[in-house]
């Protein structure tokens, strides 16, 4: 569960125990319950529910889902200004290209100049490999099968 997910619960939390607070009272609840108890109760379910629905419940993909590393080529040397779209099109004249990820990273989100191009399939990746020293804007590409992080 990230920063996020946890605001989010908080904020449904905070929605189901004003919800709680307000309509406690028109239905009845204030003479058997405490108005104060409604609302805990409220804040409670709703940061349980929220945690659930944007934390990452059982059987709900993440961002960050695990690759197969088969059809994933490391691509380096990068330039800068180079967009997904624009590597994604050197890459299609040699075979099906499943995703682009150009890496960024501090705190300004810059480009690190390397990402990874996952191909539909073993040929496919064997036909990129001939990008590797190639020029792309200037710059000499390195291409390589990914290796999975250990």
């Amino acid at each position: 569960m990230n920063i996020g997910c946890v605001s989010k619960g908080v904020a449904m939390a905070i929605a189901l125990g004003l919800v709680g607070y307000f309509v406690g009272p028109m239905v009845g609840l204030n003479q058997e319950i405490p108005v104060g108890s409604v609302l805990a109760s409220g804040l409670v379910v709703g940061f349980l529910l929220g945690a659930w629905a944007f934390g990452g419940g059982s059987g709900r993909s993440t961002s960050k889902a695990k690759h197969n590393n088969t059809n994933v080529l490391y691509v380096g040397n990068i330039p800068f200004k180079a967009r997904e779209d624009e590597v994604q099109r050197l890459f299609e004249t040699y075979g099906t290209v499943v995703s682009v990820r150009l890496v960024r990273g501090g705190p300004n989100r810059r480009p690190k100049g390397y990402g990874f191009v996952e191909m539909g399939s073993a040929g496919d990746v064997k036909a990129a490999l001939v990008l590797n020293g190639e020029e792309f804007a200037g710059r000499k590409l390195r291409v390589n099968e990914a290796k999975d992080k250990k």
